[in-house]
C-alpha cells in the first residue's frame, strides 16, 4: 500500500507559529473576571493561551474585584488559564475571539467569567512541611516581576524581559520569575538563554513538574532530544497526570521510539483532548507510517473537528483528503 508523505509541519507547541500574514486582522480585546467563594480574588496568575500551538501569549494578575484584561489580541481560540495557588485549583477556560462580522475587520470585545473551585481539604503528611520556594524574595525583586509581568500583559516583550532579567539578578533562586523569563525567552525564540534561565530551576524546585515541562521544550528547540526526554521523564514521575508532559515526550520520543511516542500521545489526549489536540496530528503520522491509513484520516479530522480554525487547518484538510483517494 502506497504511503501518502505527511507535509504537515509536526512542530512541538511553541517552537514554530504560522500566520495568515496575508488577511488584514482587527486587533480584539478579552476582559474578564473570576469568581470564588471565600477566596481571595486580588492577585490570582492569569494566562493566556493559544489553542492552536498552546504558546503563552500573556500573563497577567486580577484586580480587587478579581477583573484582568489581555488587549491587542488577534482573532482565534484561545484558553484563559489560571494558576494553582493554595486554596484554589487551577482552571482553564476556552475563549473564542472574533469579529461580530466576519467579513468586516472590526475590533471586538470579549467577555468571559471564570470561576475558580476551591480545593478539597488535604491532610498534611505527619513530620512534612511543604514551603513556598519564593518565600525568602526580597521587595526590589518582586517589583521587578510584577513589572516583567505588566509588560507582559501590554506585550512588550522588550521591557518584559529587561525586568524579569533583573529580578533573578537580584535573587538568583527566584522561581517565578526565572520560570516566567525562561517561557518568555522561549517564546522569542531565544532557546540558549532559555535553557540557561530555566536549569537551576531543577535544583530551586525540584518537586514541581511545570519547570521540568517548560525546560524539556526548550531542549526540544535545541535538537537535544534525549536530554527533552530526560526531563519530561522526571515531569511525569512528579505530575503523571499532565497532559502537556505526555505530549512533549511524545514529540521527543517520536523518531526514535515510536511506540511509546504513540502511548504518550493517546494518554495526552486522554487527559485533555482540547489542549493537547496536536497529539492527533502526530498519530495520524504513526498510522500512517503504519500503512493505517482509515486510521491516520479519523486523526486529522479528530484534529480538524477540534481545531477548525487553526492556522494549518486548510494543510490538514488537504492531507486527509489525499489520504481517502
Amino acid at each position: 500500500m502506497r504511503r501518502i508523505p505527511f507535509v504537515i509541519a509536526l512542530a512541538v507547541a511553541g517552537i514554530f507559529s504560522l500566520s495568515d500574514s496575508g488577511k488584514a486582522q482587527a486587533l480584539h480585546q478579552i476582559e474578564g473576571r473570576v469568581r470564588s467563594r471565600n477566596a481571595q480574588l486580588r492577585d490570582i496568575h492569569v494566562r493566556l493561551v493559544s489553542q492552536a500551538d498552546m504558546r503563552p501569549i500573556s500573563e497577567t494578575f486580577t484586580n480587587a474585584e478579581g477583573q484582568f484584561k489581555f488587549s491587542s489580541i488577534r482573532e482565534g481560540d484561545y484558553l484563559i488559564e489560571t494558576y494553582e495557588t493554595d486554596q484554589l485549583e487551577a482552571t482553564s477556560t476556552k475563549v473564542n475571539v472574533f469579529p461580530p462580522n466576519p467579513a468586516v475587520p472590526t475590533p471586538n470585545l470579549v467577555m468571559v467569567f471564570v470561576d475558580l473551585p476551591l480545593k478539597a481539604a488535604k491532610r498534611a503528611a505527619l513530620g512534612v512541611v511543604e514551603a513556598d520556594v519564593d518565600l525568602a524574595v526580597p521587595k526590589e525583586a518582586q517589583k521587578h516581576y510584577r513589572d516583567g509581568m505588566k509588560a507582559l500583559d501590554s506585550t512588550d516583550s522588550a521591557r518584559a524581559l529587561t525586568e524579569l532579567r533583573e529580578a533573578i539578578t537580584i535573587y538568583p533562586k527566584y522561581y517565578a520569575a526565572r520560570l516566567a523569563l525562561g517561557r518568555e525567552l522561549r517564546v522569542q525564540k531565544k532557546f540558549d538563554e532559555a535553557a540557561n534561565t530555566l536549569e537551576p530551576l531543577r535544583q530551586i524546585a525540584p518537586n514541581k513538574s511545570e519547570p521540568r515541562i517548560e525546560y524539556g521544550i526548550v531542549l526540544l528547540n535545541l535538537a537535544r532530544k534525549q536530554d527533552a526526554a530526560r526531563e519530561l521523564t522526571e515531569a511525569l514521575r512528579l505530575q503523571e497526570t499532565s497532559w502537556a508532559a505526555h505530549l512533549y515526550m511524545g514529540w521527543a520520543l517520536l523518531e526514535v521510539d515510536q511506540n511509546s511516542a504513540e502511548q504518550h500521545f493517546k494518554r495526552a489526549l486522554e487527559l485533555d483532548e482540547q489542549k493537547a489536540v496536536r497529539a492527533h496530528i502526530a498519530l495520524g503520522q504513526i498510522s500512517n507510517n503504519k500503512g493505517l491509513r482509515e486510521e491516520a484520516v479519523k486523526h486529522l479530522v479528530a484534529y480538524l473537528t477540534i481545531a477548525p480554525n487553526a492556522p494549518d487547518a486548510e494543510a490538514v484538510r488537504k492531507l486527509a483528503e489525499s489520504l481517502r483517494r
